[in-house]
């Protein structure tokens, strides 16, 4: 049975993001768990982890969750509506090719721009305002472990309904 074309772009999108997105997005949420754990053992081996530094620092990774979150949503989007976006970035990182295809054009792209400008000015603030009595490896750590497993749950959820359940094959 021949696959249509519609199919075989939503494939191709499918397999870009279990190469991509989940194998990068898991590296960076790990190395950002591995420097919670490192910071949090140093801290309480030198009783200096306070409530109020780890509630800072929590803080700052649920506020990477959600924007992480709002980011995947509006990937998602693309995915469904736009399949042959990803299966063109799938042909060009297959063949190592540097250049990004050209921006998906839709109705309300300008205030998916606008948004990411809000939610980055208003995460810069947010670490701005929490960081008094925290460490800047903290901020590092939970911003990345926050925003990259909230990632990888997301798109590995949607790669298992997509693939039946067998997301790793």
């Amino acid at each position: 049975m021949a696959l249509s074309p519609a199919n075989r772009d939503r494939d191709a999108a499918v397999r870009y993001v279990q190469r991509y997105f989940l194998p990068s997005s898991a590296l960076l949420g790990m190395v950002g768990m591995i420097g919670v754990f490192l910071l949090s053992t140093v801290e309480w081996q030198r009783h200096t982890l306070t409530v109020m530094a780890f509630t800072r620092e929590m803080t700052i990774g649920l506020m990477g969750a959600l924007l992480s979150l709002l980011h995947a949503r509006y990937q998602y989007f693309l995915f469904e509506n736009f399949p042959g976006h990803y299966r063109e970035m799938l042909e060009r990182a297959d063949r190592f090719a540097l250049e990004r295809p050209p921006a998906v054009r839709h109705p309300r792209r300008t205030l998916v721009v606008g948004g990411y400008a809000a939610g980055i000015l208003l995460y810069g603030t947010a670490i701005w305002l929490l960081h008094g009595g925290v460490s800047w490896i903290g901020i590092v750590s939970f911003a990345l472990s926050g925003f990259f497993i909230t990632r990888v749950v997301f798109w590995k959820r949607v790669v298992d309904t997509e693939t039946g359940g067998k997301g790793g094959a």
